[in-house]
C-alpha cells in the first residue's frame, strides 16, 4: 500500500495521505479507496480524490472525530478487498483542426516534430483518469507520451473553449465548459462531457481509460449535430 496515514485537515476535514509522488499505480489505490470510502455512508459533506491524497469534509470537528475511526479500520483491509467497480474504456472523437488548436505549433516547436506527429502521437495512448477535479467535469488524463510534455502556457488563457482538448506537462484534459486556463489547446471534441440535468453528470470517471481517434473538421460537425446526451454517449462512445 502506498497509504501514510490519516491527518486532519482544517477545522472540519481529514486528509488520507498516499505521500507525495504520482503515479498510475497510486492513482489505482486512491480511487479504490476513494470508492470504498465513499460506500461507508459516511455523514460527510464532500469526499474529494485527487493523485495522492483524498480529502474528507464534515459539517463540524466532532462528527469529523467520530468518522475518523471508521476510516482508519476501513483502511486496514483495502488490501483484502476487491473493488468491483467495473471501469469503462472510450474511443473519443477528436478534431485536431487549425480552428481548435490554438497552440499546437508550441508543441510542434519545442519538440521540433509536426502536426502529424502531434496528432498521431496523442490519439495513439489510451489514457487512464487519474481523477476528476478543477472543475466539474474536468478530467486528468495521463500520460501522454514523452515526445509531448510541454508545461503550461507562461500566461493562462482568460477564456477556453468548452470541450478543448489540453496538453499540461505529462497529462492531457477536456475542458467541460468554457474557462480560464493554462493548458496547450490542441484540438476539441464534438460533444459535452458534464451536464447536470444527466443522472450521470460527469461522463468519465476515475479509473476510466480514454482514447483519443483523429476525425476530419467534416466528421466533427456531424457528430456535433447528434447533439448527444451523456446517456447516449455512454452507448456510443463506451465500453
Amino acid at each position: 500500500m502506498y497509504f501514510k496515514g490519516i491527518n486532519s485537515y482544517g477545522d472540519r476535514g481529514l486528509v488520507l495521505d498516499f505521500g507525495n509522488e504520482t503515479s498510475k499505480s497510486i492513482s489505482q489505490e486512491v480511487n479504490e479507496v476513494f470508492l470504498n470510502i465513499s460506500n461507508l455512508n459516511l455523514q460527510s459533506l464532500n469526499i474529494i480524490p485527487s493523485f495522492n491524497k483524498i480529502v474528507v469534509i464534515f459539517e463540524n470537528s466532532k462528527i469529523r472525530d467520530q468518522n475518523k475511526d471508521k476510516i482508519s479500520l476501513k483502511m486496514k483491509d483495502t488490501n483484502s478487498q476487491t473493488n468491483k467497480k467495473i471501469n469503462k474504456t472510450w474511443e473519443i472523437p477528436a478534431c485536431y483542426n487549425e480552428d481548435f488548436a490554438l497552440d499546437i505549433k508550441i508543441i510542434q516547436k519545442l519538440h521540433q516534430i509536426t502536426k502529424e506527429e502531434v496528432v498521431n502521437l496523442h490519439s495513439s495512448v489510451r489514457y487512464y483518469t487519474y481523477y476528476i477535479g478543477f472543475m466539474p467535469g474536468f478530467p486528468y488524463l495521463g500520460d501522454v507520451p514523452s515526445q509531448l510534455i510541454t508545461p503550461r502556457l507562461a500566461t493562462p488563457r482568460v477564456k477556453i473553449p468548452a470541450r478543448s482538448i489540453g496538453i499540461a506537462k505529462n497529462h492531457t484534459c477536456i475542458y467541460p465548459k468554457v474557462s480560464p486556463g493554462g493548458w496547450n489547446i490542441i484540438g476539441q471534441i464534438p460533444f459535452d462531457i458534464f451536464d447536470l440535468q444527466s443522472s450521470y453528470p460527469s461522463l468519465f470517471l476515475p479509473g476510466d481509460e480514454v482514447k483519443f481517434y483523429a476525425v476530419s473538421l467534416s466528421e466533427f460537425k456531424k457528430i456535433k449535430k447528434h447533439n448527444f446526451s451523456l446517456n447516449e454517449l455512454i452507448k456510443e462512445y463506451s465500453s
